[in-house]
This record gives structure tokens, C-alpha cells and sequence, in this order.
């Protein structure tokens, strides 16, 4: 089945509900996506309708983020439990996991621990070291508590970063605010995302050493986060791994040039 849109579930994991969009396509390959930090699952969107056709494309608001519930802990082993728990009440196997940053993070470790459910995987713009860059400060006004307009949060995203473009900032925005009691817009995530978020115990070069599955890393040219060395060093330690470097692309690359990413992503995951 083809689905114009998606189908919102909500699904009980290890205490905490979480949003998943479900895009159909029973009987083709599960593929699985994790957005970035302080992202959400529609973020996917445009993506996820270029891979609808080919694979049954699903993607997680991860916790505290989107429609998912806040939660206590925040880091990769904590999601390991929530995508674990999400991937076996979906009777999901050999299944695609594509993560963007923390997504990313959160695709490695669940593939070191369980290669046995993944059958590729793609880590976007992160890796074992974040690159010193990521601590500075961001160039422009700083940003609000909150936003008057859908436009005013666009604007702000665009000036940040222009590739995407100022229509496509306006429309994931819409999905990306909530309105306060006050009438003022703010973003979905939770607070608590920032406040107890933490690095678990994790040696994440011995984590990509044991990544089994074929994986490719897709870099933005202008990253801030995955520097090239670092990203060169992970393709060689991987044991199945491939790099390749996005043009006229961040840090979001399925944002920044969607063409190029949907490109390698054909070529590595052969639809």
C-alpha cells in the first residue's frame, strides 16, 4: 500500500510512549529513521516520500522530541532500549537504519549490539569525535524562548543555514512548534532533552569497530560536527564502511542538497 501521508502510532516503550510515523509499504524492507538533536520525526518527510516506493519507511520521534514523551535519561543506551523496543513490537528484521547526528550515534550503538536485526546502515554527518566547531557559538541574533509567527522561527533557521531554502524552512517548521498557554510558539522538544542529557559510558571507536553490517557515512563538505579526518578514520575502521562526502551541504544533508544524499542512497541501497 502507497500512503499520501503518513500514519501516526504511538507505541509503549520501557515506560515512555513514543510517536512513530508510519509511511506503509508491507512486505518491502523495513527502513528505519532517526532524527538529529532537538529534531522530530517530519524532518524525514521529503526523504521518506522518495523511499516509500522501495522500502516500508518508518520514522521515530525519539524521546523528549516531537510527539514522544519526555523521559529521565537521555543517551545512546537509553535509546538502544527504545529503538530495541520499538524494532520488536513492529516484528521489524534485516531492516535499514539511517540516523542524522544523534540519530546517528543512537544507529551506531544499536547496530554494534544487535547486527543480527540490521541489514545496512547510514550514519549522517557524525561519529566518534565531534569536531570542536560544534561548541562555537552560532552567527546571527541569538534565538528566542519563543516565536510570534511560523515565519519569524523560518527566517531565523534560514539565515543560519540558507541551503534548504526559506519554503522548505516554512513548511518543517509548522510541524516543528507547539502553542503555549500564552499563545506563544515553542518548540516541540522537551526541556528536559537539554537538561539530562548525558554521554554514556561509551568508547565509540570500539562501538564502529564493531559495526558488521555495510555502512555508509554520508559528511556535509561545510560539517561543523564531523570533521573529514575523523570521518576518513571511521570509513577504514569499519569493517564494511564507505564514505562519502556531500557538496553544498551542512550538517542536515538530506535538508541542505537532498538530490546528492537520494543519489548514494540508491546506489548503496540498491532500489
Amino acid at each position: 500500500m502507497n500512503l499520501l501521508r503518513p500514519q501516526d502510532r504511538y507505541l509503549a516503550v520501557n515506560g515512555v510512549r513514543l510517536h512513530l510515523l508510519d509511511w506503509g509499504g508491507d512486505g518491502r524492507t523495513p527502513l528505519l529513521l532517526l532524527h538529529g538533536f532537538t529534531g522530530h520525526a517530519h524532518a524525514w518527510d521529503t526523504l521518506a516520500i522518495a523511499l516509500q516506493p522501495h522500502f516500508h519507511v518508518y520514522a521515530l520521534d525519539q524521546r523528549g522530541h516531537g510527539d514522544s514523551d519526555p523521559a529521565d535519561t537521555y543517551n545512546a543506551v537509553a535509546a538502544f532500549d527504545d529503538i530495541f523496543g520499538v524494532v520488536d513490537q513492529l516484528g521489524l528484521s534485516a531492516l535499514v537504519l539511517v540516523g542524522l547526528s544523534m540519530g546517528g550515534r543512537n544507529a551506531m550503538y544499536f547496530t554494534s549490539r544487535r547486527p543480527d536485526l540490521v541489514q545496512k546502515l547510514v550514519v549522517v554527518d557524525i561519529g566518534p569525535e565531534i569536531s570542536r566547531r560544534a561548541t562555537e557559538a552560532p552567527a546571527g541574533p541569538p534565538e528566542p524562548d519563543a516565536w510570534d509567527s511560523v515565519e519569524q522561527a523560518a527566517q531565523h533557521l534560514h539565515r543560519a543555514n540558507p541551503y534548504p531554502g526559506i519554503h522548505y524552512y516554512r513548511w518543517v517548521v509548522s510541524h516543528s512548534l507547539r502553542t503555549r498557554p500564552d499563545g506563544a510558539l515553542e518548540w516541540k522538544w522537551h526541556p528536559s532533552i537539554k537538561e539530562r542529557r548525558s554521554q554514556a559510558d561509551v568508547d565509540w571507536w570500539t562501538v564502529v569497530r564493531a559495526i558488521t553490517p555495510p555502512t555508509l557515512v554520508l559528511r556535509g563538505a561545510e560539517s561543523h560536527v564531523l570533521d573529514r579526518d575523523v570521518a576518513e578514520r571511521m570509513a577504514k575502521e569499519l569493517p564494511r564502511g564507505r564514505l562519502i562526502e556531500i557538496p553544498r551541504a551542512v550538517h542536515t544533508l538530506h535538508e541542505d542538497n537532498p538530490d546528492a544524499v537520494l543519489a548514494e542512497l540508491k546506489e548503496f541501497l540498491a532500489f
